[in-house]
């Protein structure tokens, strides 16, 4: 892996749209030797790259490398190739967690070891045994965090979180309500695989939109 020169400057919902524009390239050149049909896919993906990214002329000089790719091996190297220019999830230990969620007494904590942070916008995950699911997300260098029941029966449907077509299933929280003692539920369908999800995320404010819904 390179050895970035200039400082990360991508998203991880940035690095995302990235890969999935490579796919569309990829996806064009397998179906079709039209150059007209190509450079209009170009054209596409170009406006849509310049309309969620502000870049200084070096960081569009690696971006522009994207229109290079011709076929599935260059498209991971260049995907490969763009990870140091990734601003991480920021770095959460387990004692933050439990800070967190401080009141739940057996609270079963995520893998951290295992994750890589460079793929995450949010950090969730399941206690199977509680039928609970745990969502954090960070927002102005702070942490956001809910937890809900998540429903073993998934469907296929719009997620809420990455407005994709998933396998999803229904997310319920309760939020406090304005009188003392009362409390409201929010229901939303969204992946019932927080990886796949994450993945799906091109755009970090529709994520945190979905967040500010279910915990005003």
């Amino acid at each position: 892996m390179e050895k970035p020169t200039i400082q990360p400057f991508l998203t991880v919902a940035n690095y995302h749209l990235l890969e999935q524009q490579m796919n569309k390239i990829i996806r064009t050149l397998a179906t079709t030797k039209d150059k007209d049909v190509i450079l209009a896919v170009h054209g596409i993906i170009e406006n849509e790259i310049t309309a969620k990214l502000a870049l200084s002329a070096e960081e569009a000089e690696l971006i522009e490398q994207l229109f290079e790719v011709t076929n599935r091996a260059q498209g991971d190297e260049y995907i490969e190739r763009l990870k140091p220019y990734v601003i991480p999830f920021k770095a959460v230990t387990a004692s933050t967690l439990k800070s967190l969620f401080k009141k739940e007494k057996k609270l079963k904590l995520p893998k951290l070891e295992e994750m890589d942070f460079q793929e995450i916008c949010y950090l969730a995950w399941d206690d199977p045994g509680t039928h609970r699911k745990y969502v954090l997300l960070e927002q102005d260098e702070k942490f956001k965090s809910i937890k809900g029941t998540f429903s073993n029966d998934t469907i296929r449907g719009i997620c809420a979180i990455c407005n994709r077509h998933s396998d999803v299933g229904l997310f319920t929280t309760s939020v406090k309500g304005q009188i003392v003692g009362t409390f409201t539920n929010y229901s939303n369908y969204i992946c019932a695989d927080s990886q796949t999800c994450n993945r799906h995320v091109t755009d970090i404010e529709k994520t945190r939109e979905f967040f500010e819904r279910i915990t005003q």
